[in-house]
Parts: structure tokens; C-alpha cells; sequence
């Protein structure tokens, strides 16, 4: 009787299936659904993929899908095309060698991932050759990995960039009498752990993407820790207990059997659902649940900001705080703001002290942490902005909490209720600069006062 063979997607430039016969893999399997050119792999990128994957996982049969042009580029349509080919063909496991550091491809990308995470597909993926953070690799629900001399794990990656493993790139080839050595790149380093995963798959081929990552962690001497909730796609809210009136960053459900994610409040909860992944907003510190499914909760956040390192320099790009009283919706003003210096080309970090900004996909800060973690949350913003490239932070809270900036911001914002009547002053290096009443606070309100910001953040540059 034949063994089954492990089968492994290659989304990438796609395979010269010549080449690998001569290295003695010949079970390749060619797709492509015209989003790119059909002149093979012009530059060997795929087919340098395909060769590590074969000659690090045994009876392993590739397929090759082409989204990568001849310049090396793809687009986000041709990745979920490929990725809708891989689940409908029964192909689990998927080596991909496309990715973004730009924001504004971020949240297209992220739920194209989770629809098909959630439903079975292992995604490993290289991340950016530059050291930016990079989608998808980021990505919980994805196998990130980055090069180095040795398979591992490292922290600061994973802290600052969500990479989870590093692993060699440099292998070397012989090809008749020509010896050939791979550039050192992360492209090259992504197919050596997806080999990896291919001989785990082999002994437990329904394990989920968790599973393989604790297993890789235990591998590396480490424990398996997810800092970001990102994963959900089909969320169920306990009691439907949301606090602001903006859109979550994914579907909401009525039940939570239809949910990938229960998001609870009361850690008495938690132990009825451990074939869910867990999104855990309470306030009280709970141990994680031995389950086979992502869970999160503050303690993961404050975990990463302890494991920060310190920042080179003073944060050096606009910080703007709005310091708002208990009748405004933190989360709103955030996510609004948010959208609109998007619009205009802008990559605003905002943060914000509510546990549930983290299912809006803003920066979960908690200011309420003990000393240990207090002291190391300038750090921790200082490399988050600078792995993700952003142009201002934008901090939303509450008037009776601290500001975290201490002196670092160019812009207050006072917002405070006046009875029927919204107040809102705006402060420039501690100085007045306008103050405006609203009525109602809705969106045009809001690019308002955003338009305002607009003005006195470059007035600097229109003075040069």
C-alpha cells in the first residue's frame, strides 16, 4: 500500500518543473488562473522554494500556484484566489512568498487570511526582507518566519514584528558539477519550517495552526504565546456587552456554536468553551486554558510590553492625545480618526486603555498595570511605531487617567460634555489654539475636528 503523501502548496513566482527533476522531485502539480504572465519562473524563486521544501520533507508531493509576476509582484485578489484553490483541493499546508509592509493593505489582507485559516489552511510566510512588520506574516493566525543560522524562536521578534520562528535560508545545492548557495533572505527561510510542518502533518494531519505552532515553540525550548487577537473572523460577544458603538473588525454572530471566537468577560466562562479560541476581556488574571485554540487576554498584552526593549531615542513623530470625560465613546473617536487620516494617506497608531479596543484592532495600553509594565510602555510604543511605519500616534483617555507621553505630545485634545452640548479644545505645545461646540458628535464632527489637526500638524513644514 502506497503512503499517502504530505501535500504542500507553493504560492509564489511559480516552478520550473525541469529543474526539480534533476534534484529528483518529480511529483509537482502546475495552476494558475491567468493573474499573472505564463513564462514559468523567471527569476527561480519558486522553484528555489520548491527545492528546499522537497529535500527537507520526505514523500511530499508540491504544488505550485503562480501569483508572483516576473518583477516579483502579486496582488491581494490573486492571493485569495490561490488560497480559495488550495481548500477546495483538499491542500492544507501553504508556503507563501508574498507579503506587504503597507498599512492600508493590512486590513483586506487580514481577513482574506482568517476566512481560510479558520477553516483548516496552515499559511507560513516570510516576512519583509526590509524589517518592517509584514502582512501576513504577522498575523496570528500565520506561521511567520525570518531568517538566521539555526531553526528557533526569537522573542524580539515576535514581540515588536509577530514573527514566530527563525530558520536557515543560506542551503546549498549541487546541480551536476555546479554547486549552488541561496541567498540569505526570509524568503528562503519560510520553506525550510514549512518542510517542517509537512513532517508533522505527516503524523497528525488534522493538527490545527496552534497546535503546530506549540509544537514548533516546544521544539524550540519556548512556550507558545500570541500577543494580538487577530485571528477572528466569526466572533460571538458574551451578552453582547460592547462599550462603543464602532464597527469590530469582524463579524459579529448570534450563537456561539456558528463562532470561530467567544469573547468573554467572566473567567467563570472560559471553561465551557474549549473548542473555541478565546478572546478573555475580564479584568482579573486567569490562567490560560489547556486547549487547542488561541486565547487571549490583558496578561498576554502586558507580557509583551514587559519583554520590550528599551528604545534607542525619544518617539520622533507627532503624538496626539485626546483626553476625554466618562460620557464619550474612547473607541469611536479613535476609529474614526483613524479612517480619516487613512483617507489622506496617513498611518496613525492609536491606542487606547479599554481592553475591548482590542477587537476594534486598536493598541490594547494598560495603563492600570503595575509598576513593572508602566515603566515600559514609551518603549514598547517607540518600536511598535517604528516596525509599523506610522506617522503620528493618536491616544485616547479618560480624564482621570495618566498620561503615559509625559511631555511627548504636540496636541490635547479636551472633549467634555456641557450638558445637551459637547465641548472640544485644542491645545498646541500647551498652548490654546481653538475650541469648538457640537451639538452631536458624529463623523462629520469628527473630520471636523480632524481637518483642525490637519492644519497645526503641518503648519511646521508650511513654515520651511
Amino acid at each position: 500500500m502506497e503512503m499517502k503523501k504530505t501535500e504542500i502548496a507553493i504560492l509564489d513566482s511559480g516552478i520550473d518543473e525541469n529543474i526539480l527533476a534533476l534534484y529528483g522531485l518529480y511529483d509537482v502539480i502546475q495552476h494558475s488562473e491567468g493573474h499573472t504572465d505564463d513564462n514559468g519562473d523567471l527569476f527561480m524563486h519558486g522553484t528555489n522554494c520548491a527545492i528546499i521544501i522537497g529535500w527537507n520533507c520526505a514523500n511530499v508531493r508540491l504544488y505550485s500556484y503562480k501569483i508572483l509576476d516576473g518583477t516579483g509582484r502579486g496582488d491581494v485578489s490573486a492571493l485569495e484566489s490561490a488560497l480559495r484553490w488550495c481548500l477546495s483541493n483538499g491542500i492544507r499546508l501553504v508556503n507563501l512568498s508574498f507579503g506587504t509592509t503597507h498599512f492600508k493593505d493590512k486590513g483586506k489582507i487580514l481577513r482574506t487570511i482568517n476566512h481560510y485559516a479558520n477553516r483548516g489552511l496552515i499559511i507560513v510566510a516570510a516576512t519583509a526582507n526590509s524589517g518592517y512588520t509584514a502582512y501576513p506574516a504577522s498575523f496570528s493566525s500565520v506561521i511567520g518566519v525570518r531568517t538566521a543560522d539555526a531553526f528557533g524562536t526569537d522573542d524580539e521578534s515576535l514581540c515588536n514584528r509577530g514573527v514566530d520562528f527563525t530558520a536557515p535560508s543560506q542551503h546549498e545545492f549541487q546541480l551536476a558539477d555546479k554547486r549552488i548557495l541561496l541567498q540569505r533572505n526570509n524568503s528562503y527561510a519560510a520553506p525550510y519550517v514549512t518542510a517542517m510542518i509537512g513532517q508533522l502533518l505527516a503524523m497528525k494531519e488534522d493538527a490545527n495552526v496552534w497546535q503546530i505552532k506549540k509544537q514548533l515553540y516546544l521544539k524550540a525550548g519556548k512556550d507558545c504565546v500570541q500577543y494580538v487577537p487577530d485571528w477572528i473572523e466569526n466572533g460571538w460577544i458574551f451578552q453582547n456587552k460592547l462599550i462603543s458603538k464602532a464597527d469590530v473588525y469582524f463579524d459579529v454572530v448570534k450563537e456561539a456554536e456558528n463562532a470561530d471566537t467567544v469573547i468573554l468577560y467572566d473567567g467563570n466562562e472560559v471553561e465551557k468553551y474549549n473548542d473555541k479560541h478565546i478572546v478573555y476581556l475580564g479584568r482579573e488574571t486567569i490562567e490560560e486554558p489547556d486547549t487547542q485554540y488561541f486565547f487571549w487576554s490583558r496578561k498576554n498584552r502586558e507580557t509583551q510590553i514587559e519583554r520590550s526593549r528599551e528604545k534607542n531615542e525619544n518617539i520622533n513623530i507627532p503624538v496626539i492625545i485626546l483626553r476625554l470625560d466618562s460620557g464619550q465613546d474612547v473607541i469611536w473617536w479613535l476609529t474614526e480618526l483613524r479612517k480619516c487620516f487613512e483617507v489622506e494617506g496617513y498611518n496613525a497608531y492609536t491606542v487606547s486603555s479599554e481592553t475591548e479596543s482590542v477587537l476594534y484592532y486598536l493598541e490594547y495600553i494598560p495603563l492600570d498595570a503595575d509598576t513593572c509594565v508602566r515603566n515600559k510602555i514609551v518603549d514598547f510604543i517607540y518600536w511598535q511605531t517604528y516596525y509599523n511605519q506610522s506617522d503620528l500616534i493618536v491616544c485616547g483617555i479618560k480624564k482621570n487617567e495618566k498620561d503615559i507621553f509625559n511631555g511627548y505630545a504636540e496636541i490635547l485634545i479636551e472633549i467634555e460634555n456641557r450638558g445637551e452640548k459637547t465641548d472640544i479644545v485644542v491645545y498646541c505645545d500647551g498652548i490654546k489654539r481653538t475650541q469648538i461646540c457640537f451639538e452631536a458628535i458624529g463623523e462629520k464632527e469628527i473630520r471636523e475636528v480632524y481637518n483642525c489637526l490637519i492644519v497645526f500638524l503641518t503648519e511646521d513644514e508650511d513654515e520651511q
